[in-house]
Parts: structure tokens; C-alpha cells; sequence
């Protein structure tokens, strides 16, 4: 139970900050890795099984690292992916991302509706799918000089409600 006080709390702070600043500090990434870490040693009776969340973060990170070279999604974001993972396992923890994912995909598509832009929006991320096809090469998707913060979403918030619902799914 403190393992799911205890990320929660990150990733409440994660959300919060992601809203206001559009980023998660490392700090609180890196504290969440301590953290981990630490419980990971406590409950374990198997030091070996205690390096599972190390190499949990590791997968997740490199797995989502190609959608940050895109930049379709932050650094912050990813480690939060990472972390939640980590803590969590790889089950939950995709069901935790899965929902986080969810969340952020009807926020964005209630938003470009609502906005006008859904249109526009699609046709960009076409017309991106076609450039790096007939390119080869992975090219920036979304420039916060030439895009503004307008088209983004708290990846960071949608990560905590996927990870808040999951563990109620879970639990229950």
C-alpha cells in the first residue's frame, strides 16, 4: 500500500507540475527512483528481484524513447511512464499507461473539436507520417516555437488518472 501512496504522490506532483510549467522536473523523477529503489530493497527477500525495477525503468523508457526523438511526447513524460512501471510491474503498469493514454487521447480530440482545429491537426500528423516514410528520417513533429503550447495536453495529469484508475480497478 505505501508502494501506491508513495507513486501516487509523485505523480501527483508530476501532474502539477506538467500543468503549470509544461514539464516535470528531474528531481522529482529522480526522488521517485530513490524511492523506489529503497522499497523495492525493503520488501524483497531476493536481492536480485530488487533489480526488476531498475530494469522495469529501463524497457519502458527505451521502448518510449522513439516517440520523444519525434518529439510526440516529453522527456518527462516517458520517465513518468517509466516510473509508473517501475512500481507497478509491467501488467498494471500497462493498464495504468493504457488508461493514462486514453485519457489524454479524448482530451485531445474533445479539445481539437472544440477548437475547430481536429481537421487541421490530423492533416499535420499525415502530412508528418508521409514526410518521414518518404524521407527516412525521424524529423521533429511538434516545435513548442513553431507549434505554441495551445495543441498540448498534460501528458503528466492523464498519466496520474490512468495510473489513480488503474489501481482502483485493480484493487477493488
Amino acid at each position: 500500500m505505501v508502494r501506491y501512496v508513495i507513486l501516487l504522490l509523485i505523480l501527483g506532483a508530476g501532474a502539477f507540475y506538467d500543468v503549470r510549467e509544461h514539464r516535470i522536473p528531474n528531481w522529482l523523477v529522480l526522488s521517485g527512483i530513490i524511492l523506489g529503489i529503497l522499497l523495492e530493497f525493503s520488501e524483497q527477500e531476493k536481492p536480485l528481484e530488487s533489480l526488476m525495477f531498475l530494469l522495469r525503468l529501463i524497457i519502458v523508457t527505451g521502448g518510449f524513447f522513439l516517440l520523444f526523438l519525434c518529439r510526440m511526447i516529453g522527456a518527462g513524460d516517458i520517465k513518468l511512464t517509466a516510473l509508473i512501471c517501475g512500481f507497478l510491474g509491467f501488467r498494471t503498469g500497462a493498464l495504468a499507461v493504457g488508461l493514462g493514454f486514453l485519457i489524454g487521447a479524448f482530451w485531445s480530440f474533445i479539445k481539437m473539436a472544440g477548437s475547430g482545429s481536429l481537421f487541421a491537426r490530423l492533416t499535420c500528423l499525415l502530412a508528418y507520417i508521409m514526410r518521414v516514410f518518404q524521407t527516412r528520417k525521424l524529423t521533429t513533429y511538434y516545435d513548442p516555437v513553431r507549434d505554441g503550447y495551445d495543441v498540448v495536453i498534460p501528458l503528466g495529469l492523464c498519466l496520474f488518472l490512468g495510473t489513480l484508475g488503474s489501481m482502483v480497478w485493480v484493487i477493488r
